[in-house]
């Protein structure tokens, strides 16, 4: 894995934000979990966000049946 705190290049930040936009256009799944991310960055909060947050609901747990 690259180093976080690496700068990206300019062509690297080109074709994320081209792959993000379009992903967001197709995924909904995607555009969920990037949704709370963003509003974190804009802001200003985007440190206080727990590391690997992937900003999805946690599973629900459904209940056992006992006959």
């Amino acid at each position: 894995m690259t180093d976080p705190s690496a700068s990206l290049s300019f062509f690297a930040r080109f074709w994320l934000a081209w792959l993000c936009f379009w992903r967001c256009l197709v995924s909904r799944e995607f555009a969920q979990a990037v949704l709370p991310t963003s509003r974190a960055y804009d802001a200003g909060q985007l440190k206080e966000l727990p590391s690997g947050d992937t900003a999805a609901p946690p599973p629900v747990k459904t209940p056992t049946v006992q006959a």
